[in-house]
Order: C-alpha cells, then sequence, then structure tokens
C-alpha cells in the first residue's frame, strides 16, 4: 500500500436508501464525499495530491482557518492506497486488466504525504473502493449502495484488502455504478 494522505470528514449514519438487512452498517467512513462530506474541499481548493487528498493534516487545518469553517464533529482520516487500478465502464470489469496506479491528472499539489506522527494514533476502519476520474470521484459502497450487496462491516468498508480487490474482479461494482479507474484505499481514523 503507498501512503496516499488525509481528509477532514464528518461520520454519519448510513442513509435511508443505504439501510441493508440485517442493519448492521452504523455509520459511513467512505473516502469520497457523496455521503459523508469533507469538511474542507482540498480538490475544490487545488491543494489536492495526486491520490486526491491532503499530503498533511496542516493543510487541511490551514483550509478550515481561511474559510472559518466549523470543525465540529469532524474526524481527521489517513489513507493508504493500493498500488493498482482497473479500469472500467462501470458495467463490465476484465480481472486480468490490472495495471498500476496512475497519479489523478487534476493533482494541485506535488505527492509529498507527511507520514502519522505515532502509528499507535491510527485505528484501521476497513477498507473503501474508490473511482477515479480526474480527481478522486466516488466511493461506490455508499455512493452507489453497492454495500446492499456486498459483506461490509460496520462503517460501511470491506474488512480486508483481498475482499475489496475480488468484489472488484468479480464485477460486484457493474451494472453502470461509475465508470473511471478502480482501486482500493484502506482507511484509518486517526486518534
Amino acid at each position: 500500500m503507498l501512503s496516499a494522505g488525509y481528509l477532514l470528514k464528518r461520520v454519519v449514519p448510513p442513509p435511508e436508501w443505504l439501510v441493508t438487512a440485517p442493519n448492521h452498517i452504523k455509520d459511513v467512513c467512505s473516502v469520497s464525499d457523496c455521503v459523508n462530506d469533507n469538511v474542507v474541499d482540498v480538490q475544490d481548493a487545488w491543494k489536492h495530491n495526486s491520490f486526491g487528498v491532503a499530503n498533511s493534516p496542516s493543510v487541511l487545518w490551514a483550509l478550515t482557518e481561511e474559510a472559518c469553517v466549523d470543525t465540529s464533529g469532524a474526524q481527521l482520516f489517513y489513507y493508504a492506497a493500493y498500488e493498482r487500478e482497473l479500469e472500467s465502464d462501470g458495467w463490465t470489469f476484465d480481472a486480468t486488466s490490472w495495471r498500476p496506479r496512475s497519479p489523478a491528472r487534476s493533482a494541485g499539489v506535488e505527492d509529498a504525504v507527511e507520514p502519522p506522527t505515532d502509528e499507535e494514533t491510527l485505528s484501521l476502519v476497513g477498507y473503501d473502493v474508490v473511482v477515479f476520474g480526474d480527481y478522486l470521484e466516488h466511493s461506490p459502497l455508499s455512493c452507489n449502495s453497492a454495500a446492499r450487496e456486498v459483506q461490509v462491516n460496520e462503517h460501511c468498508l470491506f474488512p480486508n484488502l483481498e475482499s475489496a480487490v475480488e468484489a472488484i474482479n468479480a464485477g460486484r461494482f457493474g451494472g453502470g455504478c461509475e465508470d473511471g479507474a478502480y482501486t482500493v484505499f484502506a482507511v484509518y481514523l486517526v486518534t
């Protein structure tokens, strides 16, 4: 896994349209902001690296100060990215077409990810499938309700890298989820 960066997010309960049976999803910790918003949008501010996230927490805190954003209830997340990606039209997935990860074309800054200061402050929450076009666009587990069709944990994420990659290989995001480059991010809560 590659060190990807950080986002400041508000974790939310699953929306009504995502609730699954049995109802075990207690919150959504997706990487994209389709369901659980980013407190500040590093992509709109052109402060995102080639992974679509911030290189350091200080970038996020500076953006919140500049915009006078209320950070109450916000949580800091750190991400690591799978080294490979698979391009799809959102309908078909060819498991033999994995390739080395390509950087987001819209990167506003060079990759210079600040490593977490203390590994003990990281708590692995799960693994999210993310889709890139020109930038980090979607997390189809939550954005497209794919979590209703696959086994996810209480945070609407896969429990391990292998199950996330297998779901992509098996076309579990087919049926028109999203077109673009599919990859996997490990999601860590910074405590």
